[in-house]
């Protein structure tokens, strides 16, 4: 039989044993706090206002496109461009973390010779972003949104009539897995014209373009630019003016041939000069959406 000095000692040990336990509870728990995953960062970046547009195959090749109008007049197609050019893209960052955050914008992917510059102060300053730099740091409250400027500068010698990607990537501090890319993208022109002739309603040889001999011209208009996907910024056509002047070198035509009436367009464009005795026409475009294209018709008989 036990001691009751024994069973005493016995009752002691089990109670501190008890109470050491309980003593360790709360900074177990406080280790369960830290890990809670609502406190992870998360960002979307897009084109201006959509930060969760939606590119060819998800959230991270959305895009922004955008052309220069420097270096390509008079440049055909395969030809490169003549001067440098510089566009400022526009695009918002969205906190879709659970507190507020800071978030790095960077640039991974530049196309060579091209500047990237920054700004998060509406134009005020602009840093350089560098493909293997750092970037430059976005604070945001939780769940708002911010505006920033991405200008992109591209060399000459660009071959024309095609896009050149950078892809712009947010990051959170909170949480540095977390991140989206955006594209912005520049084309070097966006409206592609290419033009031919055919000799039509002609008795003999149909290359040769005898007298009383019909000659068709045709000038094919299209975008080039991409359209796939949902809430991208598109580069769409307005007002596209086509002329063809038969006295302006290198064109002959007015004086050699004359006018049938009978021009047409394929996109419903407005044709002015499509009477006798014309020698120059216009055709006027409203719109032209990425992607489409058109055909501006008219023909002339040889004198």
């Amino acid at each position: 039989m036990k001691s009751p000095e024994r069973n005493h000692r016995l009752f002691s040990l089990f109670f501190l044993s008890l109470a050491t336990i309980l003593l360790r509870l709360p900074a177990q728990g406080a280790v369960i706090i830290v890990d809670d995953p609502l406190n992870v960062g998360d960002v979307l970046i897009g084109p201006c206002g959509v930060p969760g547009a939606m590119g060819p195959t998800g959230v991270n090749d959305d895009f922004t496109n955008r052309s220069i109008n420097t270096g390509i007049a008079n440049v055909p197609p395969g030809g490169v461009t003549t001067t440098a050019g510089t566009i400022v893209f526009r695009n918002t960052v969205q906190n879709t973390g659970a507190a507020d955050d800071v978030f790095v914008i960077s640039a991974p992917v530049v196309p060579a010779g091209f500047t990237i510059e920054i700004s998060i102060n509406n134009a005020d300053t602009y840093s350089i972003l560098e493909p293997t730099g750092r970037g430059v740091s976005l604070p945001l409250a939780y769940r708002a949104a911010g505006i920033v400027l991405v200008r992109v500068t591209a060399p000459a010698g660009l071959r024309v009539l095609a896009g050149f990607d950078v892809v712009v990537r947010a990051t959170s501090t909170a949480t540095v897995t977390a991140a989206n890319e955006t594209i912005d993208r520049l084309y070097t022109g966006f409206v592609r014209l290419d033009k031919s002739t055919a000799v039509v309603n002609s008795s003999g040889n149909s290359t040769v373009a005898g007298p009383g001999a019909e000659i068709e011209f045709a000038i094919t208009y299209s975008n080039v630019s991409t359209a796939a996907g949902v809430g991208n910024s598109l580069l769409t056509a307005y007002n596209l003016v086509i002329n063809e002047n038969g006295n302006a070198t290198p064109n002959n035509w007015g004086q050699t041939t004359e006018h049938i009436i009978g021009a047409s367009d394929t996109q419903g464009g407005t044709i002015i000069g499509d009477r006798d005795g014309s020698t120059s026409l216009t055709d006027m475009i409203t719109t032209l959406e990425p992607g489409q294209s058109g055909v501006f018709k008219f023909k002339r008989r040889v004198r």
